[in-house]
């Protein structure tokens, strides 16, 4: 294993040169007992753009209109309003039985179990 310091000039002279593919960081893994992980990673950390090759990471020229664009904000407005909902009548119940809600939290850890009738 060589130290952190020349593995990351090896990559970066890989990466200046165009040859930091991913059959370079298999092959230099393999030589240099690393592991291919840490490699990508550091190459991450340092903003070191790992080339496209051929078969290997096909994924990348997908179609962008075949890419999720982000997170949909009504449905996730949706979901949060039904949580605090849910919750709102949680703490409406537990206003109503006068302890407060830490009290009546549901489950085995609950701080206070509610008995069967009351």
């Amino acid at each position: 294993m060589k130290p952190l310091y020349r593995v990351l000039q090896d990559l970066e002279h890989a990466s200046r040169r165009g040859t930091l593919t991913p059959s370079f960081i298999d092959e230099y893994a393999e030589k240099h007992g690393e592991r291919i992980s840490a490699l990508y990673a550091l190459a991450a950390k340092n903003f070191l753009t790992v080339s496209h090759e051929e078969g290997r990471n096909d994924h990348v020229l997908r179609d962008p209109s075949e890419r999720v664009r982000g997170v949909n904000a009504v449905v996730v407005a949706s979901a949060m309003e039904d949580n605090a909902r849910e919750m709102n009548r949680e703490l409406r119940r537990a206003r109503e039985d006068g302890r407060p809600y830490a009290l009546r939290k549901p489950g085995k850890n609950a701080f206070f179990v509610r008995k069967p009738g009351s």
